[in-house]
């Protein structure tokens, strides 16, 4: 994957901020209550974390050298990026906040897994972004 390709597909739509608000995951996400969203949003921060702490364990450092290179980290610093409000939102539980929040999470999301099934080889990128 070249920067330039990720840059245009995946970081600029992302940081343009512009959220769709008529999305399949909106509508979920209105349909949802406080604790739901509380639950939704805890659970995406404890699987951003496992995810790093699995990448970064001696047990997976020949794998990504072997396998990932540096793609997988330029996902996973935007998906922390998206991520970074959450726990004030969670501590809040403001739902209005915690929607929005979401909604850029999971449309974050969708531009990641477009963007590595359109331009990586490696599959073991995908599979890691799915568990997100």
């Amino acid at each position: 994957m070249s920067f330039h390709t990720f840059v245009e597909h995946v970081r600029n739509p992302y940081l343009r901020g512009e959220v769709n608000h008529t999305a399949d995951f909106a509508k979920m996400l209105d349909e949802c209550s406080v604790e739901d969203l509380v639950k939704r949003a805890q659970q995406h921060v404890t699987n951003l974390l496992t995810a790093q702490r699995e990448l970064f364990s001696i047990k997976m450092y020949a794998a990504i050298e072997e396998y990932l290179n540096n793609d997988i980290f330029l996902l996973l610093s935007l998906v922390a990026d998206a991520l970074h409000s959450m726990p004030q939102h969670l501590t809040n539980s403001n739902k209005e906040e915690l929607k929005v929040e979401l909604l850029r999470f999971y449309q974050l999301k969708e531009l990641i897994l477009n963007y590595i099934s359109e331009f990586t080889e490696n599959k073991n990128v995908k599979i890691v972004f799915e568990g997100l």
